[in-house]
């Protein structure tokens, strides 16, 4: 699916006038790959759900898999239909573009943060035999973490908010034709 959706875009030459819809559209295949695809098989492996089921591995799959796989491609579609239904050409689309880079590194470092917390929540409790308010103790630095990922990523949705709402400078309207190229 990542190759295909990169191949599409080379293929396509790139000239899209909307150039944050494509990230958005990109992103999407990437990270589903990741957070459905590579955490989520690891995850359902028998020998390691038995262990890992309810951890915060499953709190880590579920964040990336759930916005690669949902939550990119309706910000994908939003960016892309909203400046047709609006008539406009497409706007605002660095601040767009900014917002997918700290929307999608505050959720990869939430799951990444999350994955480690799941990991040695595994092991103090299955191996270590601790209960699990004692693991929870011992889990707080990561959880101060996923709060900084979760602030980079609310910051990043206002942006996508502000790029989809405000209009730009009349000067920075760039004329857009939505008409097919020939």
């Amino acid at each position: 699916m990542v190759v295909f959706a990169f191949l599409m875009v080379w293929k396509g030459g790139r000239q899209h006038p909307n150039k944050a819809a494509l990230l958005w559209s990109l992103g999407c295949a990437v990270v589903s790959f990741f957070g459905a695809g590579v955490w989520g098989f690891l995850h359902t492996l028998a020998p390691i759900n038995y262990y890992t089921h309810g951890t915060q591995v499953t709190a880590a799959h579920g964040h990336l898999a759930f916005y690669g796989a949902y939550a990119m491609i309706n910000l994908a579609m939003i960016t892309y239909a909203m400046p047709q239904l609006l008539g406009r050409a497409p706007y605002n689309q660095m601040l767009n573009m900014w917002s997918f880079w700290l929307l999608t590194s505050g959720i990869v470092f939430m799951s990444v943060t999350l994955t480690f917390a799941g990991v040695l929540q595994t092991h103090l409790e299955h191996v270590m035999g601790m209960d699990f308010m004692e693991v929870q103790q011992q889990l707080l630095l990561f959880y101060w973490m996923r709060l900084i990922g979760g602030i980079v990523t609310a910051i990043g949705a206002v942006l996508f908010i502000a790029a989809i709402v405000l209009r730009p400078k009349e000067e920075t309207v760039a004329k857009v034709s939505f008409a097919p190229a020939e």
